[in-house]
């Protein structure tokens, strides 16, 4: 093994970890958000929420198969 791909394969462990941990942190945030805003402000936050949950869960999803292909092939 080289150092290049010894640093490659912790990279990419840390940058699945912490997409993870901001996708679990966007799954559990409290809806204290929303109290203070308006319908269209609520509407707005709730939308733009689902979609940086779906992108961040799309974006872990696809380093965990990185790190599956990495670990069994």
């Amino acid at each position: 093994m080289t150092t290049a791909w010894i640093l490659g394969t912790i990279s990419l462990y840390a940058t699945t970890f912490g997409a993870l941990l901001i996708f679990l942190y966007l799954s559990h945030t409290p809806r204290s958000a929303e109290d203070w805003q308006s319908p269209e402000g609520k509407a707005a936050y709730a939308k733009h929420r689902r979609m940086l949950m779906t992108s961040v869960g799309l974006l872990a999803g696809w380093l965990v198969v990185q790190d599956l292909a990495l670990i069994l092939l």
